[in-house]
């Protein structure tokens, strides 16, 4: 047995009563409203693989998102999705929509969708852990002590690369550890060692660059659930924050489900082996490259110039855009007001991306 071959996404038989228990699912019924129940069952029934799966269920739950909670979504850089088996570092700023537009984009080019690395604590519910495994995600568990953690980064690593160079397939893997909550887009370098660490140990460049990194930005004009980030920032000042019960749950709902306005997806040019060549397999320096590439590639909203005027006292512009940011920083402010320094973390988060 492959070594790797738990982490694959569902196949043959077992991948065929999965979609069994899917038609069942009132998410099936979501996706499909206007499909009698025999008739869910019939077109899961239907479906031969994974990639048959994505292209027709998740690209039409993904097009449905984009239309219903997005007033447009953009993209620049597909000249970089020509098919070569990449490895996506990507800005975080949501749980699943991030890495969700990139599969979108790809399905719509005909390209095929890459793997995912997502933490297992999404995978609150049975249900929950199903889908990610038929969207080609691959959980770390960030649970246990340090030495097991480590162990879970190493697998995941060597997985990463098992599907890069030998499969020949993409994936997806976000910049740092969780969602970026104030705002500013930086990547672990701890992450960079980590993907080096299955290549050639006595060369970490070539380990870098036989993963095909291209970096990516996901730019939203309102931020995914803007408001519990600022209100999460605000209770770790305070000391320990404790998730409760199912609240990661909920934060992907939101983020999937509130409005968004516009988006754009930037696919950043690959890293050659030139600049990678720079850093002299120093992994701040690589980390540096990925950040540069991130922030060329970011948008500038309206709302990232307002907020960033309200926190230097700079008089705003009499716009529509300034009465409805302000509008909705008020709006926050009201829903959390026992939270210290609330309004100024929630313009930063706007703000730091200028």
């Amino acid at each position: 047995m492959n070594r790797f071959e738990k982490y694959y996404p569902y196949q043959g038989e077992e991948f065929r009563q999965v979609m069994a228990a899917l038609a069942e699912h009132r998410i099936a019924q979501s996706l499909f409203p206007e499909l009698s129940q025999d008739d869910l069952r019939r077109r899961f029934a239907a479906y031969r693989d994974v990639r048959d799966f994505q292209a027709d269920a998740m690209y039409r739950g993904c097009r449905y998102v984009v239309e219903h909670t997005m007033s447009q979504f953009t993209w620049s850089g597909a000249e970089h999705l020509d098919g070569s088996p990449r490895l996506f570092i990507s800005n975080h700023r949501d749980i699943v929509l991030d890495t969700m537009l990139l599969q979108y984009l790809l399905i719509s080019l005909g390209r095929d969708t890459t793997h995912v690395v997502v933490g297992t604590n999404l995978f609150e519910m049975p249900l929950m852990a199903q889908m990610a495994r038929v969207n080609k995600m691959f959980g770390i568990d960030r649970g246990g002590n340090r030495m097991e953690y480590y162990q879970s980064l190493i697998e995941m690593s060597a997985y990463l690369r098992h599907l890069v160079t030998e499969r020949r397939e993409s994936a997806w893997i976000a910049q740092r550890n969780g969602r970026t909550k104030d705002g500013i887009d930086r990547t672990d370098p701890a992450l960079l060692k980590m993907i080096a660490a299955t290549g050639n140990p006595s060369d970490p460049v070539g380990a870098l660059h036989a993963m095909h990194i291209v970096p990516l930005c996901v730019s939203y004009e309102w931020e995914p659930c803007g408001r519990q980030k600022a209100r999460e920032v605000c209770l770790r000042r305070q000391g320990p924050y404790v998730k409760a019960p199912g609240e990661d749950t909920q934060s992907i709902v939101n983020g999937i489900m509130d409005f968004k306005g516009r988006v754009h997806l930037s696919v950043c040019p690959p890293l050659t082996l030139d600049e990678l060549a720079t850093t002299d397999g120093d992994f701040h320096q690589v980390a540096a490259l990925i950040d540069r590439s991130i922030a060329q590639g970011r948008t500038t909203f309206d709302n990232n110039r307002i907020a960033k005027a309200m926190l230097d006292g700079r008089p705003l512009p009499d716009s529509k855009a300034t009465a409805d940011f302000q509008r909705y920083i008020d709006d926050a402010c009201a829903q959390y007001p026992d939270c210290d320094n609330y309004r100024t973390t929630l313009l930063q988060i706007y703000a730091n991306s200028v």
